[in-house]
């Protein structure tokens, strides 16, 4: 492989190869998984010297913890080459010296290495006479220009991945990189060998990392801006505690120099505490600057070298690293990010309570500002007056205390700004998570408590959709596929859909990967726990269904030829068992055989694809009961086995156990009016709420596992979807293509 021409020409600021354990340049610099380098001498030192029981070592840089194997530390070519490419000299010119100086230009033919100079023929003769250079070695100009080839070569080392054959020339316009076999191959090659596979322009597989590794980059861009503005806030909340400690001590000395040696040890006492709680706030500070530290240190190798690949690495070298850069940069971008600021709680000392007998409770406590100054200005004098008989802060006088015995002083600690906790509430039964109400009493299902009104109620329970946590833009390749469905699978992948493609993207919108559709199968629905039903029509109400686990991976979960009047809506349990809803089912008569028969249902196939239930009004006739109309959307509750549906037909979300019992029924009904003109969508989280979705109302409403409405939600544009994230977040995606994520726990 040539060198690149322009590499000579580059000026690379040194402390961009130079080992930031060391130090110094380059020594066969290696990377970490992190994608921090370091000569490999540093980093096998520090490998054998930090290494756990359990075989990890932390990247010197950022802490990352690295598996101590093989494949952890590896050969960074990119700044081998960087370093050799820098240093390497311009082209000499080879005209005798001797002869130079004295105005004559002749072409050296013989090179001195002890003087570093090119000589002529009789300007080597003479120089070989005179005894000062007597023994001095003198080689040919030929030989000379091979050792120096051979040299550069050895030292550059720049074939980043293996090629084909002696005949590829990565220059050549016919050279291409092999997606199957990972190698470079030149065009001879790729008819010969590699007609069949995966391959693509060398320069179009770079160019197109480069151009997708620069959003996440952005990403990590404001990140670092986030990471170095918190840290400011760190470094003013340390200066903070600082000044408050001397604040506090001169308080304290002060007050020690007026009760005089009566109040030494309480003095020691109070000393201590507030040494003890500055130790404690600039510990849990230190702890949150290290790992806002760790992180940014993280962004910034990532950075560092990611820009110096895009920058200066050669074609190979960007598609060989393209998968670990990828890897790492959706590692932090995953990553939480700790930016929230703290708040240092405020200490004062607070005013005393002067008697002989309570000597400590003359000296004061640490406190709240707030508290002292909820002690009125005639409380003081009162305090100050009767000497004899003060009367301290909690309200007795200090001849009480001391009869009760209660002499030792309290250390009160009261936080004068409270934090503030957004959707981190935790609780153990479904009902706290969320007030168990409605919104209107319209709504079914729903008992009022005697002591609220209707109005407040309403106005406690309905909220607008604002501020959301999240969003961002799907990738307009996916949208111009034609998006047919959207799901969220338990690990907050999202799982979409298209003509021909299933791509599945991470929480932020990060492609992680795609799925292509067999030829002949369509997909057909899209269920909100990520689950893609693929069909091919096999004859009359004869089709061919497979269920694609919600994993990304494109696995089968469900594969079986079933006979329907219809397909509205498909999907599949964890166990394989199919679930189909449809507007008519088959009857059996025995005048005219097997026929269709009108009426919603729901149908359980097993993973043979024979009839296991069909759930049907004729199910629910002896109760007064016609649920199903026109079913459509199916999630399958995992945990416990429980089906959710919604029926457009009769506007209203229905949950059935795993033998076909009803559970829940919720929306529009004869006596309390309409709630909904759909439902769409519904989605189930972790906590066993459902998250039921009118498009045409814009509405949201979150129901718990009885059919009890706890919130409702309104959004101003129609979704396209809405699910429920395992971070407790609700994520809507509009027809615009935007993807926005809002708190509802």
């Amino acid at each position: 492989m040539e060198a690149d021409p322009q590499a000579s020409e580059m000026v690379i600021p040194r402390q961009l190869l130079c080992c930031k354990v060391c130090e110094e340049e380059f020594t066969n610099p290696c990377y970490l998984p992190c994608l921090h380098t370091f000569c490999q001498k540093c980093i096998q030192d520090h490998k054998n010297k930090n290494i756990d029981d359990e075989g990890y070592f932390p990247c010197p840089t950022c802490l990352t913890e690295t598996a101590a194997n093989k494949e952890s530390i590896q050969r960074n070519i990119l700044a081998r080459r960087l370093s050799v490419t820098t240093n390497e000299p311009v082209k000499r010119e080879t005209i005798c010296r001797f002869c130079k100086n004295a105005g004559n230009f002749i072409e050296g033919d013989t090179y001195c290495k002890q003087c570093d100079d090119f000589l002529c023929d009789s300007c080597s003769a003479l120089h070989h006479q005179q005894d000062e250079f007597n023994g001095h070695q003198t080689i040919d100009v030929e030989e000379y220009n091979a050792q120096t080839e051979h040299n550069t070569n050895d030292s550059s080392q720049n074939l980043a991945i293996p090629n084909c054959c002696e005949a590829y020339d990565p220059l050549d316009i016919g050279a291409e990189f092999c997606m199957d076999c990972e190698i470079s191959i030149c065009a001879d090659c790729h008819v010969s060998h590699h007609g069949e596979h995966r391959c693509a322009e060398l320069v179009a597989v770079a160019q197109h990392f480069e151009k997708k590794i620069k959003a996440p980059l952005h990403e990590l861009h404001k990140d670092t801006k986030e990471l170095t503005k918190s840290l400011k806030h760190l470094d003013h909340q340390e200066e903070k505690v600082v000044a408050q400690k001397k604040m506090l001590k001169e308080k304290v000395k002060d007050r020690t120099k007026f009760l005089c040696g009566l109040i030494q040890e309480y003095e020691t006492l109070l000393l201590d505490e507030i040494e003890r709680r500055e130790v404690q706030t600039l510990d849990e500070l230190k702890s949150r600057r290290l790992d806002k530290q760790m992180h940014l240190e993280a962004i910034k190798g990532v950075k560092d070298f990611t820009s110096n690949l895009i920058t200066y690495g050669s074609y190979e070298e960007k598609v060989l690293m393209r998968r670990k850069v990828g890897y790492r940069i959706r590692e932090l971008c995953e990553e939480p990010l700790d930016s929230e600021e703290v708040e240092i709680k405020e200490v004062i000392l607070s005013e005393p309570c002067v008697t002989v007998e309570t000597i400590c409770d003359m000296f004061g406590t640490l406190g709240d500002a707030k508290t002292k100054r909820k002690m009125s200005e005639n409380d003081k004098v009162d305090s100050f007056q009767s000497y004899n008989e003060p009367i301290n802060e909690r309200g007795r006088t200090c001849s009480d205390s001391m009869e009760n015995g209660d002499t030792e002083p309290e250390l009160e600690e009261i936080f004068r700004n409270q934090p503030e906790f957004h959707g981190e509430q935790t609780s153990g039964s479904d009902t706290d998570m969320l007030s168990a109400s409605n919104t209107s009493e319209n709504f079914r299902n729903v008992k009022f408590s005697e002591e609220v009104e209707e109005a407040e109620y309403v106005q406690e329970n309905c909220y607008d959709l604002t501020d959301p946590k999240r969003e961002f833009m799907l990738p307009q390749a996916i949208q111009r596929e034609g998006i047919k469905g959207i799901g969220i699978n338990g690990g907050g992948d999202i799982v979409i859909g298209t003509s021909t493609t299933i791509h599945v993207l991470e929480k932020r919108g990060i492609v992680r990967g795609q799925i292509q559709i067999e030829n002949g199968w369509n997909i057909h629905s899209v269920s909100t726990d990520g689950k893609v039903s693929l069909t091919v029509p096999r004859g009359d109400n004869r089709f061919k269904v497979r269920v694609l686990k919600n994993d990304g991976t494109g696995h089968t979960l469900a594969d079986s030829h079933v006979e329907s009047f219809g397909l509205n809506f498909v999907t599949a349990d964890h166990h394989g068992n199919l679930v189909i809803t449809s507007n008519r089912y088959a009857s059996i008569r025995k005048s005219h055989g097997k026929s269709a028969k009108s009426g919603g249902n729901i149908a359980i196939y097993d993973v043979n694809g024979q009839l296991v239930r069909r759930i049907t009004n004729d199910d629910f006739s002896a109760m007064g009961l016609y649920l199903l109309e026109k079913p459509q959307c199916v999630v399958c509750d995992d945990k416990n086995g429980n089906i959710y549906v919604t029926d457009p037909g009769s506007h209203s979300v229905i949950g059935f156990d795993k033998h076909g019992e009803l559970i829940l029924e919720y929306g529009n009904s004869d006596t309390q009016g309409a709630v909904y003109q759909g439902p769409d969508i519904v989605s189930a989280d972790k906590y066993g709420n459902l998250i039921v979705t009118d498009k045409r109302e814009g509405r949201i409403d979150i129901l718990s596992s009885k059919g009890n409405l706890k919130k409702s939600f309104f959004l101003d544009d129609i979704p396209r979807f809405v699910g429920a994230t395992p971070d407790k977040l609700i994520l809507t995606a509009m027809p615009d293509g935007m993807v926005k994520c809002y708190e509802y726990l």
